[in-house]
């Protein structure tokens, strides 16, 4: 669900708030997505539906009861300052009662869905039979698990890799000339798709726990790679995935539950 009351934060007020539609007698204005007009017909009628389905999703929550949750008021309160703060530092004033209400619907529908996802319980039995029926979505790729230092001197470079040649201990050496530099330096494990064929085909065939002999070079920038280990291609284990797999399906079934009582909604609502 898109939070469009961020929006607000991207543009300058230069009217009085127009109505863009009303909801139930709710009357939904520019205050929530200033420079409205600004948009061409189509991308104002795309917006109006996604602004008429988010009202009558939050109202439902704001009558659910989930505003009285101690969770919900401490998050409100949390978000409504961020907002008011940022908001006040770019344009000097303060939200309107409709900005406040539309951040208040947002959290009380966020977190009315997420509690909804905690209280489903999937299965192992459903669980399982997911990954079965969808065992390309756990193909996993070559991966290596690297830490680097970066310049975009040559000279430098070579200088660093032969310090860490010289070093008892590669990658403790590593890590602190790394943060001398302030870079990351250990990257973790990485797919094989987010390097370049020929770069990765360089790390890919050195033994895991070794410093590359010869810095990569990639559009002018010149990486200085410890290679910690490595995967081949594979497909994750049930096992390993059970518990994100079991967020996941009941995400879903949280999904489908709003969008068929937002067409409940839509088909009760007054829509002006």
């Amino acid at each position: 669900m898109k939070k469009i009351f961020l929006l607000m934060l991207s543009f300058v007020f230069l009217f009085a708030s127009n109505v863009i539609v009303s909801v139930n007698g709710h009357k939904i204005t520019d205050d929530i997505v200033p420079g409205y007009n600004r948009f061409n017909p189509v991308q104002k009628e795309m917006l109006k539906q996604q602004l008429i389905n988010e009202e009558l999703l939050m109202s439902y929550a704001l009558k659910s009861g989930i505003t009285k949750d101690k969770q919900f008021k401490k998050i409100f309160e949390a978000q409504k300052k961020r907002i008011e703060q940022a908001y006040k530092q770019k344009f000097n004033k303060s939200l309107t009662k409709e900005q406040i209400r539309n951040i208040k619907g947002s959290v009380a529908l966020n977190l009315l869905l997420a509690k909804k996802a905690q209280k489903i319980k999937i299965s192992d039995k459903e669980a399982k039979a997911f990954y079965q029926k969808n065992k390309d979505k756990f193909k996993t790729p070559r991966m290596v698990e690297i830490a680097t230092i970066a310049t975009k001197d040559k000279k430098e470079a070579l200088k660093i890799l032969k310090e860490l040649k010289k070093s008892k201990n590669v990658a403790a050496k590593l890590m602190k000339i790394a943060k001398q530099k302030h870079q990351r330096g250990y990257l973790g494990w990485v797919p094989e798709q987010a390097f370049p064929k020929d770069v990765f085909k360089k790390i890919y065939v050195a033994k895991p726990n070794t410093l590359l002999s010869k810095p990569i070079e990639v559009k002018g920038v010149y990486n200085i790679v410890y290679l910690v280990n490595k995967k081949k291609a594979g497909m994750a284990k049930f096992k390993d995935v059970k518990d994100r797999l079991k967020m996941f399906l009941a995400q879903q079934k949280v999904a489908k539950w709003s969008q068929e009582k937002l067409k409940e909604l839509r088909k009760k609502a007054v829509i002006k």
